[in-house]
Parts: structure tokens; C-alpha cells; sequence
């Protein structure tokens, strides 16, 4: 048993000082803004998406992500859950949500817990310096308040969303220490394209597949929902391809799939089916049934079908029906950027996982420095990664190596 200071009171800072103090440890836990865990209830829009039991999907350091739930996956995070009462359900594509759907019921969870295991609490405090001091850690605030102890414990989250307390301040401690870190970008964020060929669209949902083009090479792709808006688009499979986005590089969108055809191929025949059979029906009308019309006309104009109020479908030729068939299966967008930190729901960079031991998120130069979630330099995909791996590593760091005093309840209840 010993004193643990946790700077941050996110989903990370919240799991490991229970986990500290459910071994006996005396935590303090520190938080610049007027309450913990905001970020918590801005969650999986607002029901908090806390995990996934699918195959691990983190873009950034998949390894050591994977090394991490290796101590502390779904299992063992559902009993962490189930000893503070907090009853879960799963749902498509192995995502896990609280019973309630309420992001608060996971905060409430968190906070009782605290509160029971008698967790110093102290808020709008904003930590700026960090130094060892004998056997311990003693930090300073803004203004002027000291804390020590024999483990500190940071888990101020990394840049992204700002105003809920990320702001990159955290990674500053550890890099003023020596840490070597990959300075944060937006991760899972909007793209933004040239508005000229989009211009109208804004507003409109369709099923996508998406890639990210570099001189001709795919450098990722997804496929899902994507909503069109007035700086480029936006939907899970676009923010899941943002971080490969840069200025020059291009978004290949591509819908015959989704409107219900197996391939470009079959997309062509049945253009020549329409115009054999919708010979003297507007050209206009040409898509009808398979997109709606503002977005119709969008692909026409990229396509430079060169649509007259006067024109049949009849009129169209085979070129034509190459154009549009090559628009719709691989509309090229060129990208100008991402959204900002203001947008995105993580981000990238952070400090180098290998100074870190996964088993224990202990800095392996700097005995009784510890790091967990976000302000690791480890990023996850939508559905639950992120706040998986926050509370897991969380969990891991709070521990030290301990058991978990909780599997040994949930043991005697089985």
C-alpha cells in the first residue's frame, strides 16, 4: 500500500485510481476542469460505447494496444463493470453499452465508486510541473498547490476536444521528464474535399466504400455510411481513413455497392437497360431509384453528361454510360485536409509506447511513473476501441502488478 496521485480524471485517470484504491493505495485524483470524466458522457453520443469484444482494431501501435487488453480485455473489464454495478449489453459488431444507454450511468458508476473507496477528488486544478523527490513524485499546479506521492499516474488524455479537458498538457509532463512522444494530430475526424464537384449535397447519406489515394496507391480503405456536407464529407468510414488524409492526396468514393449492385459491370448494364427502356423518359431521370435526385445530378455533372431539359434517356451514348459507370464507382475527391481537434473524437501521437510496460503502464526509466489512455501514443477505430483501451490501461496502471481485488468477488458469486 502506498499514496498515488492521478493527473486526469478521464476514463483512464477514473479506472486506475479505483483500482488503486481497491487495493489499499491512498489516491489522489486531480482534473483541470469543474468535474471529472466529461468526456465520458460525450461518448458513443451519449450512450458510451466502453468496449468491444470483436477483433482489436487500433491503427496506432496495434501491438502494444494488443499487449495492453492481453492483461485487461473484455473479460476482465466486464468484471471490473459488474463489481460497481454496472449491468452491460452487447451489440452489433461487438460493441458494449450500459443496460441504460446512458453515457451518465457509467460516470455514476465511476464516481460512487470513488466516493466509497474515499478517493480525493480535487478539481479545476491544472498540474504543470513534475519531478522526482526522494523516494516518490511531487507535482505542482497552476496555482501553487503541491501534491506527493510514491506513484503518479498520468491520464490527461491527448488533443482531441478540447473543451472537454484534452488539451495536451498531460504529454507535456511527460515529455518535460524525457519521454520521447509523436506529437498529437486529429485521428478520427471529418475530411475535408474540394466543395466543387459536392457542391449541393450537403445533408445527404449513402453507403459508401472509401480509400485514400497516393499516386495511384491505396493507402487505406473502409466502407459504411458517409454524409455528405459543405467542407467534404463525413460518417464512420470517412473519420476511420482521416488520419492517412493529407493535403494532395485524394478520397475515392465509390457507390455502386451501395445502391444495390455487385460491380461496376453490373451498375453499366443497367444504364443500357434504362436506355432501351426508358428511351424517351428525361435524362434527368436516368438514376431514379438508386440515389436521390440532387445527388443524381452531381454525378451527371462529374460525369459531363452535359444533361439539357431536352434529353432522352435514349440519347445516351456508350461513352457516356463509361463516365457515369467510372463516377459512380470511383468518384475522385481531392482531399484539402481534416477537421481540427475541435472535431474529432481522438487523436493520434502521444508518448512512445516503449517506454512503457503493457503489463503495468509503468515508464520503464522512471520507476513510479506510470502513463494510460489517450496520452499513449495508441489510437483505436470507432465501436468502442478507445475507451476500451483508456479503461484497460487504466485499470493495469492503477494495479501495479496486483491482482484485482473484484475477480475474487465475482468468483464467489459463480
Amino acid at each position: 500500500m502506498g499514496s498515488v496521485l492521478v493527473i486526469g480524471g478521464g476514463a483512464a485517470g477514473l479506472a486506475a485510481a479505483i483500482a488503486a484504491a481497491e487495493c489499499g493505495d491512498t489516491v489522489t485524483v486531480t482534473e483541470k476542469m469543474d468535474r471529472v470524466g466529461k468526456k465520458i458522457l460525450a461518448t458513443g453520443n451519449g450512450r458510451c460505447n466502453l468496449m468491444n469484444t470483436g477483433a482489436p482494431r487500433y491503427p496506432g501501435n496495434a501491438a502494444f494496444a494488443a499487449d495492453v487488453l492481453s492483461h485487461c480485455g473484455a473479460e476482465a473489464q466486464k468484471a471490473f463493470w459488474e463489481h460497481l454495478g454496472l449491468r452491460l449489453r452487447q451489440e452489433e459488431a461487438g460493441r458494449v453499452y450500459p443496460v441504460s444507454s446512458q453515457a451518465s450511468s457509467v460516470l455514476d458508476a465511476l464516481r460512487l465508486q470513488l466516493t466509497a473507496l474515499h478517493v480525493r477528488v480535487v478539481t479545476g486544478v491544472s498540474i504543470t510541473a513534475l519531478h522526482r523527490e526522494n523516494d516518490g513524485w511531487t507535482a505542482l499546479s497552476a496555482d501553487g498547490q503541491r501534491f506527493r506521492a510514491n506513484r503518479v499516474i498520468i491520464s490527461g488524455g491527448g488533443c482531441a476536444q478540447p473543451k472537454l479537458g484534452s488539451d495536451g498538457s498531460a504529454l507535456r509532463l511527460l515529455t518535460n521528464l524525457g519521454c520521447p512522444a509523436t506529437p498529437f494530430a486529429p485521428a478520427l475526424t471529418q475530411i475535408i474535399t474540394d466543395s466543387t464537384s459536392i457542391k449541393g449535397l450537403s445533408g445527404i447519406r449513402v453507403k459508401a466504400q472509401v480509400a485514400v489515394i497516393d499516386r495511384k496507391s491505396v493507402l487505406h480503405e473502409e466502407d459504411g455510411e458517409l454524409l455528405f456536407a459543405d467542407y467534404g464529407v463525413s460518417g464512420v468510414c470517412v473519420m476511420q481513413c482521416a488520419r492517412y488524409a493529407k493535403d494532395g492526396r485524394v478520397l475515392r468514393v465509390s457507390l455502386v455497392k451501395g445502391m444495390g449492385f455487385a460491380d461496376a459491370g453490373d451498375f453499366r448494364r443497367e444504364l443500357h437497360h434504362r436506355r432501351k427502356n426508358w428511351a424517351q423518359r428525361p435524362m434527368a431521370e436516368m438514376l431514379t431509384g438508386l440515389c436521390v435526385p440532387r445527388l443524381s445530378a452531381a454525378l451527371m455533372r462529374q460525369a459531363d453528361w452535359g444533361v439539357r431539359e431536352s434529353s432522352l434517356c435514349g440519347q445516351m451514348t456508350a461513352d457516356m454510360a463509361e463516365r457515369l459507370t467510372k463516377t459512380a464507382d470511383a468518384w475522385l475527391l481531392p482531399i484539402r485536409g481534416v477537421k481540427g481537434f475541435e472535431s474529432a473524437q481522438v487523436a493520434s501521437g502521444g508518448a512512445s509506447v516503449a517506454d512503457f510496460d503493457p503489463a503495468t503502464l509503468q515508464n520503464r526509466r522512471l520507476p513510479g511513473l506510470y502513463a494510460a489512455g489517450e496520452v499513449l501514443d495508441v489510437d483505436g477505430d470507432c465501436g468502442g476501441f478507445n475507451l476500451m483501451f483508456a479503461f484497460g490501461s487504466g485499470i493495469l496502471a492503477g494495479l501495479d502488478g496486483r491482482n484485482a481485488p473484484w475477480t475474487h468477488e465475482n468468483a464467489q458469486k459463480s
